[in-house]
C-alpha cells in the first residue's frame, strides 16, 4: 500500500509542478468568482470552492510532504557520497542528522571556532585551503 502513495504521490507533484496547472487553478477561481454573480453570493456559491478546496489543501500537504521528504534523503546521500569519496573528509558526518540537538549544537560550535580561526589567518596572509583536523580547534585557538 506505501508503494502505491509513493508512486501516486511523486506522479502527482510532478504534475502539480507544471505551469498550466497554477493556469488552470487561476482559470477555476475566476470561473467561481464569476459565477457569484448569477448564485447572488451564496453559501452554495461558497461550498463550490471551499469544500474541494479544503480538501485538495490536506490531500497535497501529504503530497508535498512526501516529496520533500524524498528529496531530503537524496540529498543527503548525495552528501554522504561526497564525503565517503573525499580525502580527509570526516566519514563521522554522514549520519550526522541523528544526532541530538546538543552533540548537532556542540559540533557547530567547533566549526564556528574553526571559520573565526580561518578569518583571522586570512588576515595574516596565511591560506584557507588546508584541512585542519575539526576536533583540534580549541577555544583558545580561535
Amino acid at each position: 500500500m506505501m508503494g502505491y502513495f509513493s508512486i501516486i504521490a511523486k506522479w502527482i507533484s510532478e504534475k502539480a509542478a507544471q505551469s498550466y496547472v497554477g493556469f488552470i487553478a487561476v482559470m477555476i477561481v475566476l470561473a467561481w468568482a464569476m459565477a457569484g454573480v448569477p448564485l447572488h453570493f451564496s453559501d452554495k456559491w461558497n461550498l463550490m470552492i471551499g469544500t474541494p478546496a479544503a480538501v485538495i489543501s490536506i490531500i497535497m500537504l501529504f503530497i508535498i510532504q512526501n516529496s520533500q521528504s524524498r528529496h531530503t534523503i537524496a540529498i543527503q546521500l548525495k552528501l554522504d557520497e561526497i564525503i565517503r569519496a573525499t580525502k580527509g573528509a570526516h566519514n563521522e558526518m554522514m549520519d550526522i542528522e541523528k544526532l541530538t540537538d546538543e552533540d548537532l549544537g556542540s559540533i557547530q560550535k567547533k566549526y564556528g571556532l574553526l571559520a573565526e580561526k580561518t578569518k583571522e589567518d586570512l588576515k595574516k596572509g596565511k591560506l584557507d585551503t588546508h584541512t585542519p583536523e575539526i576536533d583540534k580547534v580549541t577555544d583558545k585557538e580561535a
